[in-house]
């Protein structure tokens, strides 16, 4: 299993997908999208962390299920959200973070390890087991003979959600030098 914690815009899990996996030979079963409330409703524009805020909360989940889209989507991997629960979070929080994940077919298992040691991270240890049992259609992003256009092209459409990529003038002069070299 893969597991990506502290996501932001650099989508971690993705790039160690398309790049250690594929220099490695690794092949994956499942990956673990670790996440907190806190760090959810800090993307939605929350100034006060402790407090409830499901409208924050809102605001700020698409960065989280953009990961578990590209993870079950473009890789074809289960995945499970680990929330890294906090005691300030409500259930009202955890359920709104585990609906929206979900409609889109993931599980959500809270890991409570800093509080209850390993008896806290048994919810998700099993979730890990379940999907790890799974089969899956695991593929990489772009196949290994694109060029280094298509393969940014591949990332910046599949990944990101852009409509294409545009080069400078200095970007195609260093790619192509790349690609030579």
């Amino acid at each position: 299993a893969i597991t990506e914690a502290g996501f932001a815009a650099d989508l971690g899990a993705e790039k160690f997908l398309d790049i250690k996996c594929r220099k490695g030979n690794l092949r994956p079963n499942c990956v673990v999208i670790v996440a907190t409330v806190r760090a959810l409703k800090h993307h939605g524009g929350a100034k006060e962390l402790s407090e409830e805020s499901l409208e924050a909360l809102e605001k700020g989940i698409p960065n989280l299920l953009k990961h578990v889209e590209n993870i079950t989507q473009v890789y074809k991997l289960p995945a499970v959200v680990a929330i890294n629960e906090f005691p300030t979070d409500t259930e009202a929080e955890v359920e709104l973070v585990r609906k929206k994940c979900q409609e889109l077919g993931v599980n959500v298992a809270l890991s409570q390890v800093w509080a209850k040691g390993g008896e806290g991270g048994i919810e998700l240890a099993k979730e890990v087991i379940r999907l790890c049992d799974e089969p899956n259609d695991f593929q990489f992003c772009y196949p290994d003979e694109y060029s280094l256009k298509e393969k940014i092209n591949a990332i910046a459409t599949k990944i990101y959600g852009a409509d294409g990529v545009d080069y400078t003038p200095e970007a195609e002069k260093e790619l192509a030098n790349l690609e030579k070299i």
